[in-house]
């Protein structure tokens, strides 16, 4: 097999950085402009991109469908996400989600002792694990995980909460308290800043699947095994720890976990790891 490596490769690779900044610009407080279009302020209200599609006890399939009517942005935002997906790997969660890209670079910042490493829990069963308690949880009215532990909804105040007293207030109340321990120890404590991302957050787990899904039609992270030498430097940088390495000759990529962040083609030596297509 033979990848087309030609797309948009050195943009993507060379400007993350940049890219994850300018969604904390478009996405997050003091500036929230994309919000501002549809009078929001953050991923609340008719942003919403978890709780349109978590069935609760006692609702009624009109009221299921009015969940969809009042997070209209959410469900353009997730329905864009899938199919984006599904095509080119998870670019969503790996440069543009501003919750994401916000912990990622704060745990860049930390202390390389500091930091916890995740790699031995096995992400996509953790995940989906959480994602059916996620769904089955509110169909038997026994509490919902969709406001009360949220990332999009923590970390926006943590960014607002320096000049504005309701997002302040939200971190003295105990669902506030939990969501920032789960945001500090799974995002900006743990090695690579996306234990959040690839273990508890239903949005990634649903588009993990579609990047599964999508892996023979789409654009992906491939590893060519006639180069590869199962040196490991590739699963040492990858923030999700989709790469398994240097127990076997060459590399491979659990496509439930990997999304495009390149990091694992960066220090490649022997230009074993590309993206692209696959051509039988």
């Amino acid at each position: 097999m033979t990848a087309d490596t030609k797309v948009e490769r050195g943009f993507w690779v060379r400007n993350r950085l940049w890219i994850m900044l300018a969604a904390l610009v478009l996405f997050l407080p003091p500036l929230s402009f994309l919000f501002q279009f549809t009078g929001d302020s953050a991923f609340c209200g008719s942003w919403c991109p978890r709780m349109f599609f978590v069935w609760r006890k006692g609702e009624t399939i009109g009221e299921f469908l009015v969940g969809f009517l009042r997070s209209y942005m959410g469900v353009a935002l997730v329905l864009g996400i899938l199919v984006s997906t599904f095509f080119l790997g998870r670019y969503w969660c790996s440069h543009l989600c501003p919750v994401g890209g916000s912990m990622e670079l704060v745990s860049r910042l930390l202390p390389r002792r500091l930091k916890i490493n995740f790699r031995t829990v096995p992400a996509p069963s953790f995940r989906y694990g959480y994602l059916a308690v996620y769904f089955i949880a509110s169909a038997i009215g026994a509490g919902s995980l969709c406001c009360n532990y949220c990332n999009f909804a923590t970390v926006p105040r943590m960014f607002g909460a320096a000049y504005s007293m309701a997002d302040m207030s939200y971190f003295f109340r105990t669902a506030g308290l939990i969501n920032l321990g789960l945001v500090v120890a799974l995002g900006f404590a743990a090695k690579g800043g996306r234990a959040y991302c690839n273990l508890i957050c239903p949005v990634g787990a649903l588009d993990a699947l579609s990047n599964r899904l999508g892996m023979r039609a789409g654009r992906r992270v491939r590893v060519d095994a006639s180069k590869c030498d199962g040196c490991g430097a590739c699963a040492k940088v990858c923030p999700v720890w989709a790469v398994e390495s240097g127990r076997k000759e060459t590399a491979s990529i659990d496509g439930l976990s990997c999304m495009p962040c390149r990091e694992c083609e960066k220090v490649c030596h022997k230009e074993a790891i590309s993206y692209g297509k696959h051509h039988a």
